[in-house]
């Protein structure tokens, strides 16, 4: 495990960087939408597009290194390394979203509960800027909601992982042919 962590340690601190980069992107534009319930869905939509996007892109570029090094023999096979590196750049969500949860049934009569879970529940909002307008408009006192968003980015990660792995393009789904000309250049 210490291993992999110490071969992972780049991507999992940019992982977390990106996560931080579009979060206050997402409170940005939910900041600047909340007046309007239409506006604030399709602002957390874009967000949280924009931030699996790139988690695709850095993972679907990871699998394809891999599938070089894999080729020639000069590194074995690890079929869930994505899932992993996300789901360890996560952990400072996971956490704060077990605080949120445990602490809330406790926050009427416990003064420290009640501390514990509202720096906690800010915390987990702040890091999943991009998700809050989603957790505002649907539900937004339901702390189960916070730890709902934590699946996406290593579900994502972990098939954009294959996909580079096997080096199939998305976007040919789509009939759209990337010029590969312009990635030899």
């Amino acid at each position: 495990m210490l291993q992999f962590l110490k071969q992972n340690s780049y991507t999992i601190v940019k992982c977390i960087l990106n996560q931080i980069a579009i979060a206050m992107l997402g409170l940005m534009v939910a900041f600047a939408t909340a007046r309007n319930e239409t506006f604030l869905l399709i602002g957390s939509l874009f967000s949280i597009a924009f931030y699996l996007y790139l988690m695709y892109y850095m993972f679907w570029e990871i699998g394809g290194k891999d599938r070089i090094y894999e080729d020639s023999d000069k590194k074995t096979k690890t079929p869930l390394r994505a899932f992993w590196i996300c789901l360890i750049a996560n952990i400072p969500n996971i956490v704060l979203a077990v605080l949120v949860i445990a602490t809330r049934p406790f926050a009427e009569t416990s003064e420290i509960a009640a501390n514990t879970y509202f720096i906690s529940n800010i915390l987990s909002r702040a890091l999943h800027g991009m998700y809050v307008g989603l957790i505002q408009l649907y539900s937004p006192y339901n702390p189960i909601g916070l730890f709902l968003v934590i699946l996406p980015a290593p579900i994502i990660s972990q098939i954009a992982y294959m996909f580079g792995n096997r080096n199939f393009r998305i976007l040919g789904l789509f009939g759209i042919k990337q010029n590969l000309r312009d990635e030899l250049r």
